[in-house]
């Protein structure tokens, strides 16, 4: 799951117009951010499995970012520093919520696509669904094909700035399609690094296309 995280973010931003979608994809892309940064400091843990030319997905170790537990607290934290930030949640009651959830929807991909590797808490059972590939990367398209359908109706936005979204998206379903049909195996930590300066660059594109003059 990839492009998936960004549909999520769009569709948030479709029910919630006025929350900034650089907010919405950070929420969204949340838990990946703090996996990779844990990775890094080794907190947390990726390694190549040997059914790797199969299943083109990494094997996780990752209660503190990725467990039910951790990305209920996770959403709730969000939604608080947001609010307290001073951000446009005060402006309509439910928008804390909006960002909750889309830290949440994370998690719940998540589930659908990942073996059982998802713990309910650190140290407690793991759960997951493992749809297997293709049918993950079909789903991370849908999602994002719906929350793209979505915000284009919903968010008035020059063709020019919805065009920038949709590139975006689209070179992040290109980059997702690759991840999951590639069977090169990468260096744990580049990948972290590069995950991380991708996800960077996916959240400032989103932030300065909705500060755009319309």
């Amino acid at each position: 799951m990839l492009v998936g995280y960004l549909g999520a973010g769009l569709a948030a931003k479709a029910a919630a117009p006025r929350i900034g979608l650089g907010t919405l994809f950070a929420a969204a892309l949340l838990l990946d951010i703090l996996l990779w940064l844990f990775v890094i400091l080794h907190v947390e843990g990726a390694v190549v499995p040997p059914d790797f030319d199969t299943r083109h997905m990494l094997a996780f170790a990752f209660p503190w970012s990725h467990s039910l537990a951790a990305a209920l607290i996770w959403s709730v934290l969000a939604a608080l520093v947001w609010t307290w930030s001073g951000g446009e949640g005060k402006y309509f009651a439910f928008a804390p919520a909006v960002v909750a959830l889309t830290v949440f929807s994370h998690w719940i991909l998540d589930f659908l696509v990942h073996p059982a590797e998802l713990p309910l808490w650190p140290g407690a059972p793991s759960v997951g669904m493992d749809i297997g590939q293709p049918a993950a990367l079909i789903l991370d398209f849908a999602v994002a094909a719906v929350g793209f359908a979505l915000f284009a109706w919903r968010v008035p936005m020059s063709a020019a700035r919805r065009t920038a979204v949709g590139g975006i998206v689209l070179l992040t379903a290109i980059l997702a399609y690759v991840n999951g049909t590639s069977s090169e195996s990468q260096d744990i930590l580049n990948l972290a690094a590069i995950s991380l300066l991708a996800m960077f660059v996916i959240v400032t594109v989103g932030a300065i296309t909705d500060r755009a003059p319309t």
